[in-house]
């Protein structure tokens, strides 16, 4: 009678309640909702930091171990709450499956094209096991040795991703870029010193067909005036010139009769590189010590030169602006705006390409409220004058005739405004930005009608027309809005106007839009966060993959006349068209096809 009383009080004890109590339920929930939110999150972040810098992030490393803290606190002893045992087992199968799901989901859609998306997701599933199955082991009661010897084995799945992969940066949509950590070993080093001995000897003069003095071209509207392109490029391919490794940084190339000069990285070094335009082969290299670097771009500077009089006006990520002799790379003054103007640098780093007006050169300091523009003499860097109203954003300043006056257009962080060009004095503004207060396009003025200016802009803003008027007195009146689109949202990008259409990429597909009303006529073509140039009635795109597209300026569909693959990854840099040559680069590597011309 004593043994029955035994076993009854033994199978008493073993048994799990009958029904799952409400908490344990709401348990279960909560450590689903943690395994799925918070655990992929800080974990995937850790491992980009990882890849990306080197280095362990505190602060992501830290939300990995109060998640896992969190979901075992939550699921530990839980399954005796659950009388089913297929009930169990259930559950950790959909825990698995889910974790499989989720972290699958999030890797696919947000993982670049260098390599297929399906190997990214078989190497980084297992190397996130780890987090799950720490979180999750004490749901049920195992062995420990269970529990550490299944932990050993998913740590150990960690080493092969960390090993073999890296992170090549992030596209223009914000995905992640993955790479091979081999390949970029072997492509690593320093492919320029092959080149470090000029060989070339140029002029860069400023007459002659082969003109591109500066960002998006002479006048920092990417339009260019007095090339007729050949529109077949199956019977009349580009013809290959030269390409070169270069060093990093999305500088694009000033053109001016032999020369081509950009801004590279090279190491710690920020170099202002001089080439042959016909052979590519370096004439000279001005360099100076400064890195910039940044998660979402990447190392090096962001400006394209700008090139006047036989001199070279270049400024680097880090604001060092330059003056150099062309022929020979000399430095003629040198000044750091962001020091001159007590200014900080900016997220992205000093991205606003150097403007020549007259005998000045203007900049975008990117520093602090009421410090967003900058005039220096051209002959000795003397500043001239300082204004603005905010800070500046990362679009270019421009020289434009509007309403009948010359002035200075750009972007600060708020608002587009204008400036006299000789006193620095603000003329007009119009507030415009997005909800990243970020502006990389420029602002178009309506061909033909100056008094209108078009105002474009990404991250889900888009477009907007106003009108610039005077009252009888000659002063400026606030400009007045003639219609707002969420068309046009040029990211990285300036869009053309041609024809009473604008034509740009929106969200990386090119999208023609009505000038008179905003309205979209189509938008069709992929060719993401790149750069287009308008050559008389044909768009020449540069595409964020890398080949160069010609597109008719058509506004009632999308003709594609032909294409090269001109590179061969992310490229966000402005091409140059000077003449008959396009030069274009990215982050690694340039080219130089001569295009046919149209007879």
């Amino acid at each position: 009678m004593a043994q029955e009383v035994q076993s009854a009080t033994i199978d008493l004890t073993d048994q799990p309640r009958a029904g799952t109590p409400l908490f344990a339920k709401l348990r279960l929930i909560a450590a689903l909702a943690a395994t799925v939110t918070l655990l992929p999150y800080a974990w995937g972040r850790t491992l980009l930091v990882y890849l990306m810098a080197g280095r362990a992030e505190p602060y992501y490393a830290g939300m990995v171990a109060l998640g896992i803290v969190v979901v075992i606190v939550l699921t530990i002893g839980l399954a005796r709450k659950f009388p089913s045992a297929r009930v169990r087992r259930n559950i950790g199968r959909f825990v698995a499956a889910l974790w499989v799901a989720v972290v699958g989901g999030v890797v696919f859609f947000n993982t670049g094209t260098l390599i297929p998306r399906p190997i990214v997701l078989l190497a980084f599933l297992p190397a996130t096991a780890w987090v799950v199955w720490t979180g999750w082991m004490f749901f049920a009661p195992l062995r420990w040795s269970t529990r550490l010897g299944v932990l050993a084995l998913s740590l150990a799945a960690v080493v092969p991703f960390v090993t073999f992969f890296q992170v090549q940066g992030l596209t223009g949509d914000s995905k992640v870029n993955f790479s091979y950590r081999h390949a970029a070993s072997v492509a690593g080093g320093n492919p320029w010193q092959d080149d470090a001995a000029a060989t070339a000897t140029i002029r860069l003069e400023s007459s002659g067909p082969n003109q591109f003095p500066g960002f998006q071209g002479a006048e920092r509207t990417a339009v260019i005036d007095g090339v007729k392109l050949a529109r077949d490029w199956n019977t009349q391919p580009p013809k290959l010139l030269w390409k070169k490794t270069v060093g990093e940084g999305w500088s694009g190339f000033a053109v001016a009769g032999q020369g081509a000069v950009t801004l590279e990285q090279r190491d710690d070094k920020e170099c202002v590189v001089a080439r042959d335009l016909l052979t590519g082969e370096e004439a000279w290299v001005h360099a100076d010590e400064a890195r910039f670097d940044n998660t979402m771009g990447g190392p090096g500077p962001r400006a394209t030169p700008a090139i006047a009089d036989g001199h070279v006006y270049a400024i680097g990520a880090t604001g060092i602006l330059n003056c150099l002799n062309g022929e020979t790379g000399t430095c003629v003054w040198q000044v750091n705006v962001l020091e001159d103007n007590g200014a900080e640098n900016q997220g992205h780093g000093v991205c606003g390409s150097p403007l020549i007006v007259d005998n000045l050169v203007v900049i975008c300091p990117t520093g602090s409220d009421g410090r967003s523009l900058a005039a220096y003499d051209r002959k000795d860097g003397r500043r001239v004058w300082i204004a603005g109203i905010e800070r500046a954003s990362y679009s270019s300043p421009m020289l434009a005739d509007v309403a009948g006056t010359r002035q200075i257009l750009y972007y600060n962080s708020e608002s587009v405004a204008a400036h006299d060009p000789r006193s620095g004095e603000l003329l007009w503004s119009y507030p415009w930005t997005n909800d990243q207060k970020v502006v990389c396009s420029q602002p178009i003025v309506v061909p033909g009608d100056h008094n209108r200016v078009l105002l474009t802009t990404g991250y889900g803003s888009g477009s907007t027309l106003i009108g610039i008027h005077r009252s009888a007195d000659d002063r400026w009146q606030s400009p007045e809005q003639i219609w707002k689109s969420r068309h046009m949202k040029t990211k990285f990008t300036t869009a053309v106007a041609h024809d009473n259409h604008v034509y740009g990429l929106d969200d990386g597909i090119l999208q023609c839009i009505e000038l008179e009303t905003g309205e979209a006529k189509w938008k069709r073509g992929r060719y993401g966060h790149g750069q287009l140039l308008l050559v008389d009635d044909l768009l020449l795109i540069q595409t964020e993959p890398g080949e160069a597209v010609l597109v008719e300026a058509n506004p009632q569909k999308l003709v594609e006349l032909g294409r090269i693959p001109a590179l061969d990854s992310k490229t966000w840099n402005c091409p140059a068209l000077a003449g008959r040559y396009l030069v274009t680069r990215n982050d690694h590597e340039a080219v130089c096809y001569e295009l046919p011309l149209a007879e």
